[in-house]
């Protein structure tokens, strides 16, 4: 049990007195039972699972994750939108700044992870690429940061501040320079549609916008270059970026999961197990969706699966609301496209901070409604 798991016990507590005097703020409520259908799927494969200690832990995970989400929702209630958007900016900042101290061999901010030998190559690819002493590497670092990269972006461009224009661009430079490359093309590919989808509403491209881009693209390729230049550990790791190696490791791993799947496809081996506790299997495919299916079964793990994309599809149904949704949609399209390729919604840590994230990107969309709503009233 973490100092996090204790804070958020304090939560739900606090939660649970408040609805002594209040009901209870679950948000949108089309939105709400989506984020819960992969809470209510895991307690139910305590029925069938092989590993019941590991599916326990995995519940009692989502249950966390959802405590978080209601809490900021409650705390961050009746604010402004600029109110809101200081917090996402402060907090991505938060998550950077500890990583930068990571990589500048700051005493104190060594990886945290057990069992790592300060002389092994696994302590010391920390340092050739930007990650974090606490989530972890640079993958994990890169899928919590790009969460606000498309809304702090479109903040920045609509109320033409530059504070957040600035948060960011850094916020997107501390991505690439994790070189995870399956967060980076989901980045390249939410981008091309965002583009195309602002094409095809007016027509043109907007030339403060391409400018934008193209100062954005020119610095962090400069961000890349320095750090291979002045690392020598980000040399050595940087040709290994281009080599089919690990490609063909997931590719193992998505057969092998395959199989599993064909010898149970009705419901699975409970959420959190490890199939047959084969060791192979043990850090996950790499693939979220395929991932629930060997959880669950096929129809359960596609129902997972549909409901994380189901988020993603409400934020873009409210576009008439207030364009700051569209922009938590293209958030939420670029971590389905993370979760296509990496194991982020697996972890700990990750999939609480998920379920945190649409707490913060779900006030936004409410603070913005509601000053919406006071614009009309008054005109």
């Amino acid at each position: 049990m973490s100092v996090l798991d204790v804070l958020l016990l304090v939560a739900a507590l606090t939660l649970a007195l408040d609805c002594a005097v209040r009901p209870l703020d679950i948000g949108y409520r089309r939105l709400f039972p989506l984020l819960c259908v992969p809470m209510v799927i895991c307690g139910l494969s305590l029925l069938w699972s092989q590993d019941r200690a590991a599916t326990l832990r995995a519940t009692l995970i989502y249950i966390e994750g959802i405590v978080a989400y209601l809490f900021v929702l409650r705390e961050l209630d009746g604010m402004s939108p600029a109110r809101v958007m200081t917090y996402i900016k402060r907090y991505s900042y938060l998550v950077i700044v500890p990583a930068v101290l990571l990589l500048l061999h700051t005493p104190g901010f060594a990886p945290a992870q057990p069992g790592l030998v300060p002389t092994s190559g696994d302590y010391l690819s920390y340092y050739s690429r930007l990650s974090h002493p606490i989530l972890g590497r640079s993958n994990n670092l890169a899928t919590v940061l790009a969460f606000f990269v498309p809304v702090l972006f479109y903040w920045g461009h609509a109320r033409h501040d530059r504070r957040y224009t600035r948060a960011g661009f850094l916020t997107l430079t501390a991505v690439i320079l994790t070189l995870s490359r399956g967060v980076v093309l989901a980045l390249l590919v939410t981008a091309l549609l965002a583009a195309l989808g602002s094409v095809v509403r007016s027509h043109r491209i907007e030339g403060r916008t391409l400018g934008k881009a193209v100062i954005a693209v020119s610095g962090v390729f400069a961000g890349v270059m320095l750090l291979r230049q002045f690392n020598p550990y980000t040399r050595e790791f940087f040709g290994d970026r281009f080599s089919g190696s690990n490609i063909l490791i997931r590719s193992d791993l998505v057969q092998k999961a395959i199989g599993k799947i064909a010898d149970r496809p009705l419901l699975g081996y409970g959420g959190g197990a490890t199939p047959d506790q084969d060791p192979y299997l043990a850090i996950g495919v790499h693939n979220t969706y395929l991932q629930q299916v060997v959880f669950f079964g096929l129809f359960l793990g596609l129902l997972v699966s549909l409901s994380l994309i189901g988020v993603a599809v409400f934020f873009f149904s409210r576009w008439r609301a207030g364009g700051i949704n569209r922009a938590i949609g293209f958030a939420l399209l670029a971590q389905l496209l993370i979760f296509a390729t990496e194991s982020s919604f697996e972890g700990t840590d990750l999939r609480l901070i998920f379920y945190l994230s649409i707490g913060l990107v779900t006030a936004l969309s409410r603070a913005c409604e509601a000053e919406c709503r006071g614009e009309r009233l008054m005109s």
